[in-house]
């Protein structure tokens, strides 16, 4: 999938999508707005009555975690763990002490099962510790107080592992007061091959907002230097070694509710940290890896130096163009005030396509009420007055109509003032995210009326006997 060994994903759970659209819409687009599969723009926060700017943040991948993609970039660790026999680390990081055990069914029932069909290996066990990491010890959460009893679970099956989850997991993940540590020793056996294990190691790490060491953690990653060490910092810092070749993900999920207004600034600031530091530490490596390629191949032909050199200039490119832009204080107050006209002019454009698809509507229902020749219960005996009544509702509703179209109109000038800005780049994606919110909007008004429509045309049938 990816050459990276270690990659931060940004997960948005799926709390959000029973609730109705006006609610989601609010929770997400107000303050944040993701822009394709690797990036997303947040608002941050002003102080001091100062205007709000916005920071764009690049991930190896951002969305919800039913997303195709977000879900390869778990599948990938299995891929690495049984195809290329490499031990594998997932950090789930959460702002809140919350489990997710739909993503460990996924990742350990289903989806190992679909990875081992294409592979030639049967499973022949699982060996399961699960431990408590609290803030001074780490406490086995599978011991028994029987002698000679295994600390562990030994499992045959992955339907085996299903049950464990729904029932013992389940109940035994509650009596935990610190992070969570899952070591999980998979046993695979091959025609003419003698066994193989390879071992996935899953850290829950809890309230990631109220707490410094996983932050400074990911700080010092790239210098190398020793931050204040704890349990868990001392656990993880493996999954990190260069020369251990880890596949590791981190794996940054962000509940969507009520309460993430006020919890997803923090947070999204860490996952960006976590993203931005593995981004150092793999260019530092890379670096040492160009390096070295060019005093070794500077022995040979001098030939060879001009590959070296490309080489270098590849990975440099490489670098610059996934990394995120780097922004002056005034670039990023210029690019705030073209995102506050972006979102004032959408945010009239939906006002207006609102009313419009409103007075479209109504006036096919008048037409179905001629038509029907249910038309008397416009006419009364006041001479005349319900038609001037009819003929000021038809200017009014051509006015909105035109209003709709001019204010339509001008967000497209927009569109094409962003095209020849300086900041086009970044701000083309975002525009292209607005006008797919535009066609979801008129789908969902033109649904919604179409209903109303079908819904009023019913009851006239049913008056006309």
């Amino acid at each position: 999938m990816n050459e990276k060994s270690h990659r931060v994903v940004v997960s948005l759970t799926d709390a959000m999508h029973n609730l109705p659209r006006s609610i989601r819409e609010s929770l997400l687009d107000c303050e944040l707005n993701i822009l394709d599969k690797n990036r997303l723009v947040m608002r941050m926060r002003a102080s001091g009555g100062a205007e709000s700017c916005y920071k764009e943040m690049q991930f190896d991948a951002v969305g919800y975690e039913d997303d195709v993609y977000v879900r390869n970039e778990l599948s990938e660790i299995l891929v690495q763990l049984f195809q290329h026999q490499r031990n594998c680390c997932l950090l789930r990081l959460t702002p809140r002490r919350t489990h997710n055990v739909k993503l460990m069914t996924r990742l350990l029932y289903s989806d190992v099962d679909k990875v081992l069909e294409k592979l030639p290996y049967q499973l022949v066990g699982i060996n399961v510790e699960y431990h408590d990491l609290r803030k001074f010890d780490m406490i086995n959460m599978l011991s028994t107080a029987h002698r000679g009893r295994l600390s562990r679970r030994e499992m045959k099956t992955t339907r085996e592992m299903f049950q464990w989850l729904h029932n013992e997991y389940s109940s035994v993940r509650g009596r935990g007061t610190g992070d969570d540590f899952i070591n999980l020793e998979f046993v695979l056996c091959a025609e003419g091959v003698k066994q193989m294990h390879v071992n996935l190691a899953i850290f829950n790490i809890f309230d990631c907002n109220g707490r410094a060491d996983i932050g400074n953690f990911f700080k010092e990653l790239p210098s190398g230097k020793l931050c204040k060490s704890t349990l868990l910092t001392d656990c993880i810092k493996e999954s990190f070694d260069r020369n251990r070749h880890i596949y590791t993900v981190v794996l940054c999920e962000m509940p969507l509710d009520k309460e993430s207004p006020r919890e997803k600034h923090k947070f999204l600031r860490l996952a960006n940290v976590a993203f931005m530091s593995n981004e150092a530490e793999a260019s530092k490596v890379t670096a040492m890896q160009v390096k070295h390629a060019y005093s070794t191949q500077s022995l040979h032909s001098g030939s060879m130096r001009s590959s070296s050199s490309q080489l270098q200039r590849s990975s440099r490119t490489k670098y610059l163009r996934c990394r995120p832009l780097n922004l002056s204080l005034d670039d990023h107050n210029k690019l705030a005030a073209w995102y506050k006209r972006i979102d004032k002019k959408f945010a009239e454009v939906k006002v207006c396509m609102e009313r419009h698809y409103n007075v479209k509507y109504r006036q096919k229902f008048l037409k179905i009420c001629k038509q029907l020749k249910n038309f008397a219960w416009l006419q009364d005996k006041s001479g005349g007055d319900a038609g001037r009544l009819m003929l000021k509702h038809s200017m009014r509703d051509e006015a909105i109509t035109s209003k709709y179209i001019e204010t339509l109109r001008q967000f497209r000038q927009l569109e094409k003032e962003v095209e020849r800005s300086p900041f086009a780049c970044t701000l083309s994606t975002y525009m292209s995210t607005k006008n797919y919110a535009l066609m979801n909007a008129a789908k969902a008004l033109q649904d919604r009326e179409i209903a109303n429509l079908q819904e009023q045309r019913s009851r006239i049938k049913i008056g006309n006997p």
